[in-house]
């Protein structure tokens, strides 16, 4: 049986938490809220339009390797080399991603941070940017939990206030913005409006959600990605005020997608 990680979150405008579930192995991110489980926004979104894109890179990534390996005899080593590469990959952009997220988070609650390295340091001043557009905007919380239900639930990595409205926040240091940054944030827009107004017993409030990326990319050989070293950042970043209606309806029709592969099929064997 799967060991399953629990991690309290605190819920957005509320005193309360709310669990987030992950399996051992970092797969299957659920939200347990008050006794009801949710699945995560990111899960929805991946299960049904993430993937495609992310196969279609793996592929990519291998076809290269089989390239660049041309003519070499393969050994073990270097099939599990060519194989793996693209999790790799993957997994250091990830955790320069979850670097950076931790002193965004450290620099919003005005704690020091004296330890940046010097890969980040450009990443640090395209923030500060933003954050000085962005300056009238109140932080209400970083890392909070908002559920929505209709069964979904997810992490905001920063919650603003600026009078009656609110604001949802998602960092990124992906190598681009992406229709799925934008069905994302609108989801959490749309939880919070809803936890609002059954808190409130008010009309709907004002949510924006914008997606904040840190322009990032490798360096290039002959007009192609050099992926073997790290990324390098520049002090500019890319920010997107989502439309949340619009992005919203597209995610309701997302949601319902991955409700219908998530029931069960009866199967039969001839």
């Amino acid at each position: 049986m799967k060991k399953v990680i629990r991690k309290p979150i605190p819920i957005a405008l509320s005193s309360e938490y709310m669990d987030q579930l992950t399996n051992e192995n970092g797969g299957g991110r659920k939200y347990e809220v008050y006794g009801e489980t949710y699945t995560s926004v990111t899960s929805v979104i991946s299960n049904t339009l993430r993937n495609f894109g992310v196969e279609k890179w793996k592929s990519d990534w291998v076809n290269s390797q089989l390239t660049q390996f041309n003519g070499r005899k393969l050994t073990k080593s270097l099939a599990t080399e060519i194989v793996t590469a693209s999790d790799t990959e993957m997994q250091q952009s990830a955790d320069i991603g979850t670097h950076m997220h931790n002193i965004i988070e450290r620099l919003l609650r005005d704690e020091d941070v004296n330890d940046i390295p010097e890969q980040l340091e450009p990443a640090v001043r395209a923030w500060l940017k933003w954050r000085r557009q962005f300056i009238e905007w109140e932080l209400v919380g970083t890392e909070v939990g908002v559920w929505h239900p209709d069964m979904f639930a997810g992490q905001v990595d920063a919650l603003f206030r600026n009078g009656n409205e609110y604001l949802v926040v998602d960092w990124k240091t992906s190598s681009g913005l992406y229709d799925s940054s934008f069905l994302q944030a609108a989801a959490y827009a749309r939880a919070l409006q809803a936890m609002y107004m059954a808190e409130h017993k008010v009309l709907r409030p004002s949510v924006k959600a914008c997606v904040v990326r840190l322009v990032n990319d490798y360096p290039r050989i002959d007009g192609k990605k050099n992926r073997r070293v790290d990324k390098i950042f520049t002090d500019q970043c890319e920010y997107v005020m989502v439309d949340v209606p619009t992005w919203d309806e597209t995610f309701s029709h997302v949601l319902a997608v991955h409700k219908g592969k998530s029931a069960r099929v009866g199967r039969v064997k001839l």
